[in-house]
């Protein structure tokens, strides 16, 4: 790891990273949401990833030079990493999001640690309790509690499917990761991540626009609010909102890291309020709160079980 992410070791300091990540994640749903109306889903990840690898990829070739390579051995799992998240992963939420409200999709994508619970059980042969399998099927009930009235939706039923398309996206994502050998510093995982991301879309930007429509994209580019979201969501959501929670991970372990989690939905539906003006409904505050008991059941119980 280069010199400039060793520093002393204070909790405290590791929690407000963790705070901040969970912040701007949250505020990712709210700006994707708004962004869904200008612009192709395909569009904003591309842009998303060019903006984020481009700064990023500039400033790791100064500060790590020859530690920015990538071994040829190692090269397998970076590309299977970026073919989860961002690629897999990307294009499922943004299109939930296109169609669904900012908040539900958040609880959903919040169920990430469930699943990955339900992997290690029947893939590792991991030991569950009865208290953690509650757990699983409380948070389950809390988005059934949430989406109650939009079921009979057929395609609304659809993009709440692709939501969950996400959810699973990431445990290939996960599989990827942990092969990458840790000698790589955050900064520089992340930022290949998002230039073999870039690559990934790029085929896909031609296939899903035409002239037309990049005319219009692009002068809806021009709008500082649009910009201004798309510049946050590159370099504060898919890079540093990344460094800092895997900074965190590396230093609290893994366990007290994945609790934190729970904080996004509430971040959402408190951020959609204010510039969606989504409404906050008693369906969506009892479903997250039971979808977030739940989850701290599963990832608590594991944790003192171990």
């Amino acid at each position: 790891m280069h010199p400039i992410f060793y520093m002393k070791h204070n909790p405290f300091k590791y929690y407000i990273y963790l705070f901040i990540s969970m912040f701007l994640w949250g505020g990712s749903f709210v700006l994707t949401k708004h962004l869904v109306i200008d612009f192709n889903p395909i569009t904003i990840n591309f842009t998303r990833c060019v903006i984020a690898s481009t700064i990023f990829a500039v400033f790791c070739m100064i500060v790590y030079k020859k530690e920015f390579k990538i071994a040829k051995k190692d090269l397998k799992y970076f590309i299977g990493m970026a073919f989860f998240e961002p690629f897999i992963y990307f294009l499922f939420e943004t299109y939930s999001l296109k169609y669904c409200d900012a908040s539900m999709v958040s609880v959903i994508i919040a169920t990430i640690p469930l699943f990955v619970a339900l992997m290690a059980v029947f893939m590792f042969k991991e030991k569950l309790s009865k208290l953690n399998f509650f757990g699983i099927a409380l948070s389950i009930s809390g988005i059934v509690i949430m989406l109650w009235h939009n079921f009979m939706d057929a395609q609304f039923s659809f993009y709440i499917f692709l939501a969950f398309g996400a959810v699973f996206s990431t445990i290939g994502y996960n599989y990827f990761l942990r092969k990458i050998p840790t000698t790589y510093s955050p900064i520089v995982v992340i930022t290949w991540q998002n230039i073999l991301g870039a690559i990934a879309f790029l085929p896909l930007v031609f296939l899903v626009n035409d002239s037309e429509t990049f005319v219009y994209q692009y002068y809806a580019l021009a709008d500082i609010q649009n910009l201004s979201f798309l510049l946050i969501l590159s370099i504060f959501c898919s890079t540093i909102a990344f460094m800092l929670y895997i900074g965190a991970m590396r230093i609290l372990g893994l366990a007290r890291t994945n609790i934190f989690t729970n904080l996004i939905p509430v971040m959402t539906a408190m951020i959609a309020f204010y510039i969606l003006k989504e409404e906050i409904t008693s369906y969506k505050i009892l479903g997250m709160v039971i979808v977030i008991a739940g989850i701290f059941l599963v990832q608590y119980k594991r944790k003192v079980s171990t």
